[in-house]
């Protein structure tokens, strides 16, 4: 009976995970709404690794109507930076030279940045109700007081960074598993690092909320 109830629980998960899948390819293709699926994706990912979430698609539904307006914008901005400091890199390509090569290196570091905080933005986004300064001003601090789980996301990181570059067909494979189930099942093995991150504010913001609550 108890592995009855396991198995079915499996099912229920993979269900779960092909079902989230979907809605976040869906709600992406309109592109301009990628940060608020992006938002949603981790929303509902970052309830599952703690068995919080209620209805799947509700639940991603609500993350994506709610944080919209700062989702969309801040991916907006991501988008422009990347592409400016990724064109950078590619006319650095074009030319010998110091000052060709310092414009590269420059804007390599750059676009790590962009990326870093990007992988965070979304994340924290879709936990706590934070604006869009607010969210900037603990993306620094993140980092650095939780560089242990910022290394583990760096190397979960890694191999996919390197399939998607290594060749075209590698490339293409990495598209297909994240249409089928990858994109819901890899923001799920990273929600179990954001959880971990984000413990300490988790626990400061109900503590604030607490305070609030009692001194009314």
């Amino acid at each position: 009976m108890n592995q009855d109830f396991k198995i079915m629980n499996l099912f229920s998960r993979i269900s779960d995970f092909l079902l989230l899948n979907f809605l976040f390819i869906i709600t992406s293709l309109p592109v301009i709404t990628l940060g608020a699926s992006v938002t949603a994706l981790y929303s509902v990912n970052l309830k599952m690794v703690k068995n919080e979430e209620s209805y799947v698609a509700r639940d991603f539904f609500r993350s994506f109507r709610q944080n919209f307006k700062i989702a969309t914008p801040a991916f907006l901005l991501f988008l422009l930076a990347g592409t400016l400091m990724g064109a950078n890199i590619f006319i650095s390509f074009q030319a010998n030279g110091t000052f060709y090569l310092f414009l590269r290196t420059l804007a390599t570091i750059f676009l790590i940045s962009i990326i870093v905080c990007a992988k965070y933005f979304f994340p924290i986004l879709a936990r706590f109700q934070f604006s869009f300064k607010q969210i900037w001003m603990h993306i620094p601090h993140m980092i650095i007081t939780q560089a242990g789980y910022f290394l583990f996301l760096v190397l979960l990181n890694i191999p996919v960074i390197f399939l998607i570059m290594y060749s075209v067909y590698t490339s293409f494979f990495v598209l297909i598993i994240g249409c089928i189930f990858g994109f819901a099942i890899f923001t799920y093995a990273e929600a179990f690092l954001f959880r971990k991150i984000f413990k300490g504010y988790e626990r400061d913001c109900t503590t604030a909320h607490a305070s609030r609550t009692n001194s009314i």
